[in-house]
């Protein structure tokens, strides 16, 4: 695969631009790169129509990977609920004009606590699906693709109450329009990680990488750039190509937690999945 193909086929998250880069340079930087696609967040609905936001990524020969993130099933303030599900539809509104799927986080336990009691993680999580249920539905109707992204435990409390593939897959499967988010930061430790990507193709509608830097104890994993830390990129990229899944990988860091300069993080990744591919290249072509 060369370089430029390569490249069509990595897609870089918009959480990993500075509050002060605008989505249009933005999308110009990928762009300019020759990198394939895009993942959109809130910010870029908040503004902008489904409309402008599909001009804009054709502009730049860009496909929308995933609308992040809809969900959060699980507020118990009720100001938070209906800003989260004002922000749900209009995240529907630009899947149906993107042609993409958006991504859903179950909500975690903090979101349940209420003064007087604290939720049951086994309550959260039925909480969750019924949640889930209820905006399937609504996806359906706008003829929208929902992907449910489990969280990795140490994210039970703040984000996400269904942690393991095996879980979000058994949810999945009953919901029409509904399939899987595997973001290798979340799921990287999670044993059954090739046996999904391998059984469950069909239903993987969006993959986000990054490297995963592991501290010392009590220090919760951070992202780092594609080529380093724990998490086997190579290894998830060579078993995406063995299934001939098709899709875009998306490259997700978040700028809040490793400011970069926009420029130096694109080039960056660049030269990392390129570098990543090849090898994944070279493994497939040994005898």
């Amino acid at each position: 695969m060369t370089p430029s193909t390569a490249l069509r086929r990595l897609a870089v998250s918009a959480y990993a631009a500075p509050p002060d880069c605008t989505l249009e340079r933005f999308c110009g930087l990928l762009a300019r790169r020759g990198i394939g696609g895009i993942g959109l967040t809130a910010r870029a609905v908040e503004d902008r129509t489904p409309a402008q936001l599909a001009a804009l990524l054709a502009a730049h020969g860009l496909r929308c990977t995933s609308l992040n993130s809809a969900g959060y099933f699980l507020h118990s303030n009720a100001a938070l609920a209906a800003r989260q599900s004002e922000l749900d539809a209009r995240l529907l509104d630009c899947a149906a004009a993107l042609a993409a799927p958006v991504n859903v986080i179950p909500g975690g336990l903090d979101d349940a606590a209420m003064p007087t009691a604290v939720m049951s993680l086994a309550e959260a999580r039925r909480r969750a699906v019924d949640g889930l249920e209820r905006l399937a539905s609504a996806a359906v109707e706008a003829g929208v693709r929902l992907s449910l992204e489990p969280i990795q435990p140490l994210g039970l409390t703040d984000k996400g109450c269904i942690n393991q593939l095996s879980h979000a897959r058994s949810v999945v499967g009953r919901l029409p329009g509904v399939g899987l988010t595997l973001d290798l930061f979340h799921s990287w430790w999670d044993a059954d990680l090739e046996m999904t990507v391998e059984d469950a193709t069909d239903d993987l509608f969006v993959v986000q990488v990054c490297g995963v830097e592991t501290g010392p104890p009590g220090v919760p994993p951070r992202r780092t750039d594609m080529a380093k830390g724990a998490a086997d990129v190579a290894g998830l990229l060579a078993l995406l190509a063995s299934t001939g899944w098709a899709g875009l990988v998306e490259y997700e860091v978040m700028h809040f937690q490793r400011p970069q300069e926009p420029v130096a993080l694109l080039d960056r990744a660049v030269a990392d999945f390129v570098s990543l591919t090849h090898r994944q290249d070279e493994g497939r072509a040994a005898p």
